[in-house]
């Protein structure tokens, strides 16, 4: 569900490589998801904005004593706006010793490999598929939403539950871009070290998300998979939203559009559905960003010039983002952009 799309991007532009031949090129250029909010739920998202630590900025330089990081928030999706952020931060990429994603290229491989390799952790090789497992109303809405993706039905019929939940949470205006190879911030940092003595290292190790995703008994996968499920027009306005947020500087205004529209998901309560946000909110933000700071400063340690680390933004603001922990540590935070 598009409550994940900027923290799975990576993963979910993997798992679109392997099963879609890419559907004509659409742009995520739309109506964003607030024109669809009412004033109020306009206002619960201001108010939570403005309560929030470090709520402006993509590009912040961080140092303690003679340790410097550089620390870019990414979208992993690929945008021509991309450039001017690219061109920002190049010159101080360019100078770092080592750089930290979220995934290197080779972990994406190492992925991309893994699928290919275990047919049982993502379809369905034995007993009854999707489309008898589900009501029919539901299959043939799944179905519409797979096939918006480029995925055709019998494919998308013996997918695990979580892998097509991962596929669908994908806006069906990028998944043409993501299938045919098009890359975002993360691999346009990667790839401009490619050829030069900068090092490149994982934030996590690439099965970190997997796990999660694949955790749960396959009932409650299904579940999930029934969350997923929400008008195309709808996702794609919450990508363009998503995106318009990033590079407005506020990449927090999308993680909390999506914990404010809960009611664009029809299967889910309220309830439900905050209880569904605040878990992954806890498995995907919270957890990870703590996991990150003793990477991070273990790096700054043993390496004797800058260290460039990029990852979602999504994980930079709020009191438990990667700033705000790196600030308790003793670290003096600047931001170098806006």
């Amino acid at each position: 569900m598009f409550t994940i799309v900027r923290l799975l991007q990576p993963l979910a532009a993997l798992a679109l490589s392997l099963v879609t031949a890419a559907p004509a090129a659409a742009l995520c250029d739309g109506p964003p998801i607030t024109e669809d909010l009412t004033s109020a739920e306009l206002a619960d998202l201001d108010a939570l904005i403005a309560a929030t630590r470090f709520a402006d900025g993509l590009y912040w330089q961080a140092t303690r004593g003679n340790e410097t990081l550089y620390i870019l928030g990414t979208i992993h999706l690929p945008d021509a706006r991309l450039a001017g952020v690219f061109t920002e931060a190049f010159p101080d990429l360019s100078a770092a010793d080592l750089l930290l994603v979220e995934a290197t290229l080779e972990d994406q491989r190492a992925l991309q490999r893994h699928i290919v390799s275990n047919p049982p952790l993502f379809t369905i090789t034995e007993g009854p598929t999707l489309p008898d497992l589900l009501d029919p109303e539901v299959w043939a809405a799944l179905e519409q939403a797979a096939l918006a993706r480029g995925i055709p039905g019998f494919m998308a019929a013996k997918m695990q539950p979580w892998f097509l939940s991962l596929n669908l949470s994908m806006a069906p205006c990028a998944t043409a871009a993501m299938a045919a190879g098009d890359v975002g911030l993360d691999t346009m940092l990667m790839n401009a070290v490619a050829d030069t003595d900068t090092q490149v290292q994982s934030l996590e190790d690439w099965r970190t998300t997997l796990d999660f995703l694949a955790s749960g008994t396959f009932e409650e996968q299904i579940t999930g998979l029934e969350a997923s499920l929400m008008p195309n027009d709808i996702q794609d306005a919450m990508m363009v939203a998503l995106t318009d947020a990033y590079f407005d500087g506020q990449p927090i205004r999308g993680w909390y559009l999506a914990k404010v529209s809960g009611r664009f998901v029809p299967s889910l309560s309220p309830e439900e559905y905050d209880a569904m946000f605040a878990e992954m909110e806890q498995s995907m933000l919270v957890d990870r960003n703590a996991a990150w700071i003793p990477v991070i400063e273990t790096a700054a340690a043993a390496t004797d010039g800058p260290v460039f680390v990029a990852f979602g933004a999504a994980h930079l603001p709020g009191d438990t983002g990667v700033l705000a922990l790196l600030q308790a540590g003793g670290w003096t935070i600047t931001r170098l952009d806006g």
